[in-house]
């Protein structure tokens, strides 16, 4: 009985309570938004960064390696010898090594040259492999491609399709070189910065630049820049580079047997202080500039604690001024018989209809504009948006406490 009285009460003034619907769904729609945007960032971070326990790179900024090879951003730094994958394979310390090259793209998408091998990693051994063909086949021959689902959304290329690489990483740059790439697969969606690459044998990217252009190199996989004295010694390098002899790479994929086995790995690097490779481990460097950005604990307990804070307090002062308004109602209602417990029972039923009303329409409103928001971006932000309810990637790790721990 109170409830219904309660539930005609709040109809008999539409205009006053609809506007307090809205104060309360805006009160509670914007850190839903705010903190599923945040959730779904660091997930979409730890889904992209999880293929990658450790990478090896030239000497230079970590972040830029980082940035470069998973997310596919920004420049290499530059390049190291073939060598270097062969002796950490023959060190015994890492189950799969995988070489990547980068140096050109088709409009603006990523052209990345690797190995057949990368179609088998499986980053979580109680999950398929990392990168799947859903449609056509894994390259086999020279001139083969496989693209990503969002890749091929976005050119309309399909198998078969036909298309020129363009040498740099910037679309409308650079000039088209290498020969006619032919699509032979396509990749099933990872959720991820590898969803809008190209992938072709290494051997294609060697093949491409094997030549020189005023002072730079081209040297195996990427480009080398040199000045000076140093271009006449590194013209006869290049010219050395004949068909059959492996080229250079920008980086090396590194998934280690163990955990020791990758500390042995990261003090062996750190002891050679003549190579010109680094080897890092891309989840501590992301850690990192966390870090130096401010995207502490502190600075997402403080951001949710005031958000939620805001919130109550608007429902509050809502609630607040709803039953101010409605004092001369309940001494009419008092004046006619009813007594005080049924007047509270009456107002504290409008008020519980009201604020569960608005604060599921505030949670629907916030979570279903996070969902657009991500849906928007999706394909053309360096990390996905990956949202908590896709449960292929896991449920996503406290804000500010995000440690993903080692995959072998």
């Amino acid at each position: 009985m109170i409830l219904r009285l309660a539930f005609l009460s709040i109809l008999r003034r539409p205009a006053r309570h609809m506007l307090l619907l809205l104060l309360l769904a805006a009160a509670c729609a914007l850190p839903v938004f705010l903190l599923q945007m945040t959730a779904g960032l660091y997930n979409g971070l730890n889904r992209a960064v999880e293929p990658f326990p450790i990478l090896m790179g030239a000497k230079g900024s970590p972040y830029q390696l980082v940035i470069n090879t998973v997310f596919l951003r920004d420049h290499p730094i530059g390049n190291i010898p073939y060598r270097d994958v062969e002796a950490l394979r023959e060190s015994g310390r890492a189950d799969l090594v995988i070489p990547l090259a980068f140096g050109d793209n088709y409009r603006g998408f990523r052209i990345v040259g690797t190995e057949p091998a990368l179609f088998e990693y499986k980053p979580n051994r109680t999950r398929g492999p990392w990168l799947s063909v859903a449609e056509g086949s894994a390259f086999a021959a020279p001139g083969d491609a496989v693209i990503g689902s969002e890749t091929a959304r976005r050119t309309g290329l399909t198998v078969g399709s036909t298309f020129r690489g363009i040498h740099g990483l910037t679309n409308g740059t650079g000039e088209e070189h290498g020969g006619t790439y032919r699509v032979t697969g396509i990749l099933a969606p990872v959720g991820g910065p590898y969803d809008t690459a190209i992938l072709v044998s290494i051997e294609d990217i060697w093949r491409a630049h094997r030549h020189e252009t005023g002072g730079q190199v081209r040297r195996g996989g990427i480009v080398r820049r040199h000045s000076g004295a140093a271009q006449a010694q590194a013209a006869p390098a290049a010219a050395e580079s004949a068909e059959g002899v492996k080229g250079d790479v920008t980086a090396v994929l590194v998934h280690p047997t163990g955990y020791r086995e990758a500390m042995q790995l990261l003090q062996e690097a750190q002891r050679a202080r003549s190579s010109d490779s680094q080897l890092i481990f891309p989840a501590q460097t992301l850690i990192a500039l966390y870090s130096m950005a401010g995207q502490s604990r502190e600075f997402w307990e403080l951001l949710t604690g005031g958000l939620i804070g805001a919130a109550v307090l608007i429902t509050l002062l809502a609630m607040y001024w709803n039953g101010l308004s409605r004092l001369s109602e309940f001494a009419l209602l008092r004046a006619l018989g009813a007594g005080d417990s049924a007047v509270l029972r009456l107002l504290a039923a409008e008020q519980a209809l009201l604020l569960l009303t608005g604060a599921a329409a505030g949670w629907l409103i916030g979570w279903g504009g996070s969902v657009l928001a991500a849906g928007a971006i999706e394909g053309r932000a360096a990390v996905g948006v990956s949202h908590p309810h896709r449960r292929e990637a896991g449920p996503p790790p406290p804000p500010g406490t995000w440690r993903p721990g080692p995959p072998w």
